[in-house]
């Protein structure tokens, strides 16, 4: 069964799904990484605070992209290899701050365990630049919970209970950098 969308045709839901896919890792990616590069280099709390909100006002605007890239899986449907990198723009940005500050950020003392460790690692050496594991830990923490409180929030979790979205999101996205140990 052939699919299409506007002028192009889809020689399956698979392929139909991984170009849905890869257009919104790169608007959500795009949107990330402008909001970034818009604040001073220098201003890490600032830069950690734009990515966060840029995903946030991205997923609030097309809340159907942000369904198919973190809501529930499509059954029978595995991404390829090729949208991992775009998948890993936003925690790229995050490790980026956190990277950029490395002589500036807070002490980070909870350790590791040792196989939580070794993956840290394995992703550690795949990245530009060099940082502790605990500190990658610290940032995943971040990005997760970023994820997390943006998917509450586009549906519906949040409901009868936080009013002042905005205010909450910010509110937790600076205690994920505090956690990163990105300087105020």
């Amino acid at each position: 069964m052939k699919g299409h969308a506007g002028n192009t045709l889809f020689p399956s839901r698979d392929a139909l799904l991984t170009a849905l896919i890869i257009d919104a890792y790169e608007a959500l990616g795009t949107a990330a990484t402008e909001a970034e590069s818009g604040v001073p280099r220098d201003d890490l709390r600032g830069r950690w605070l734009a990515v966060c909100r840029a995903a946030r006002t991205w997923a609030l605007s097309h809340p159907a992209e942000d369904g198919l890239l973190y809501g529930s899986p499509v059954p029978g449907y595995a991404a390829p290899q090729r949208t991992v990198a775009l998948a890993a723009k936003v925690v790229s940005l995050l490790v980026d701050v956190v990277i950029d500050g490395s002589e500036q950020l807070e002490p980070v003392s909870s350790p590791v365990p040792e196989p939580v460790r070794a993956d840290l690692r394995r992703l550690i050496d795949q990245h530009p630049g060099d940082l502790p594991e605990e500190r990658l830990d610290r940032v995943f923490v971040g990005w997760t919970h970023l994820f997390g409180l943006i998917n509450f929030e586009v549906f519906g979790r949040l409901d009868g209970t936080i009013e002042t979205r905005a205010e909450y999101f910010d509110h937790h996205m600076a205690l994920m950098a505090d956690l990163a140990g990105v300087p105020r």
